[in-house]
């Protein structure tokens, strides 16, 4: 794990640790299981926390807690890493639950930059270049999500993506050299081209891959999903988790053409651990039926986990930090990485009763080889 990265992932446990040692964890009070914190004058509610128990109420739950701040979640960011972005990911989400008959939609946009090699020492003209990944990615999503149920959600993603060179290299160049004492290492970058976009390698087999002219934009695999809130909390500080299934359609287009079906189970758990602080973690799999792509053999099965920490700066504005790390995902580059992790720090607030934003980065964790370098979002959600 990068230093910089440990280091926030510590402060905040460390912060949440020391916030609930000082009592503002929420305690039973009266014959009836409601919740409060232990204050002598209880301040007013936060509009936030109205919404979100009118919401609960709405999809069937009891809330009884006195003073709570409404649960954000994590952002549902996914890998967009160049030979991740094909596949399905299993991203962060929140288990908590849409009111029955109302909307939720979600638009995001991630831009970010991929540099990642295997080879003798970095050079552009190496002995043996077992792989180069090097280029950078967007992608402009669009989700809806539906309450059916009380405890049921249905939602649907729309992916558009683009890929090629540009011109982040020589910012990252700058940043890395300007942050490398403090762990942020630059990965041999300056040894190598900037603003290119080159995707290439070879097999086990000595095989040679290349997606060098596999550029520009396309529709990715359209995705449905299913969420069944399945542990039914009886206030805001008990625990919440839900199970998701989703399913990924051929439906892909320019350099995302070609693949198959994909399939993904996942388990989400929350739980309040302060009157300012919430927790997500969970994890599952993923199955691909077409294990190909432009001569890159996939991995058929991959585990995918996640955590992340909320903390409730305002009643309107949320501070989450969260990590992802996922299996394999290809097997046949040649020393192709195992493990690919995340870190991402994301900060959500509301605009108005309706409408949030959100705002995040993203950095690698440990294996810079295939892993994006740097990536930066925005998102926007409505609830209707």
């Amino acid at each position: 794990m990068k230093p910089i990265g440990l280091a926030l992932l510590l402060c905040v446990l460390c912060a949440a640790a020391a916030h609930a040692a000082d009592g503002d964890t929420l305690v039973p009070v009266g014959l009836d299981g409601s919740w409060t914190t232990p204050r002598k004058v209880a301040p007013s509610l936060p509009a936030s926390a109205v919404r979100f128990q009118r919401t609960m109420r709405r999809s069937g739950y009891r809330i009884d807690c006195e003073k709570c701040f409404r649960p954000r979640g994590p952002s549902e960011v996914r890998d967009e890493w160049l030979l991740a972005q094909p596949r399905m990911m299993l991203p962060a989400v929140s288990p908590d639950p849409r009111p029955v008959g109302r909307w939720l939609l979600h638009l995001y946009i991630n831009r970010g930059n991929d540099f990642g090699w295997n080879q003798i020492g970095p050079a552009e003209m190496p002995f043996d270049r077992r792989f180069l990944v090097d280029g950078e990615h967007q992608n402009i999503q669009l989700t809806a999500r539906y309450g059916v149920a009380p405890t049921l959600n249905v939602g649907l993603k729309i992916p558009v993506y683009w890929r090629g060179g540009n011109f982040m290299d020589g910012i990252i160049d700058w940043f890395h050299e300007l942050t490398e004492p403090i762990g942020f290492k630059d990965n041999g970058r300056p040894a190598f081209l900037n603003d290119r976009f080159r995707v290439e390698g070879r097999t086990n087999n000595f095989t040679p891959i290349s997606w060098n002219d596999e550029r520009g934009w396309g529709l990715g695999n359209i995705e449905v999903d299913a969420h069944w809130n399945f542990l039914k909390p009886r206030c805001r500080s008990d625990w919440r988790a839900s199970a998701i299934a989703r399913v990924g359609l051929p439906t892909g287009t320019g350099p995302w053409d070609g693949g198959g079906m994909d399939f993904g189970a996942q388990l989400a758990f929350a739980k309040q651990i302060a009157r300012r602080w919430d927790i997500y973690f969970g994890g599952g799999g993923t199955f691909f039926t077409d294990l190909m792509q432009d001569g890159v053999t996939y991995e058929p099965w991959r585990a995918m986990g996640f955590f992340a920490v909320e903390y409730h700066l305002f009643s309107d504005l949320s501070i989450v930090l969260q990590a992802d790390a996922a299996s394999r995902l290809v097997s046949n580059l040649a020393q192709y990485p195992a493990i690919s992790s995340y870190i991402h720090l994301v900060t959500r607030w509301d605009i108005t009763k309706r409408i949030e934003a959100e705002i995040g980065f993203t950095e690698n964790l440990a294996d810079q080889q295939g892993t994006i370098d740097f990536g930066a979002f925005l998102g926007f959600t409505f609830r209707l």
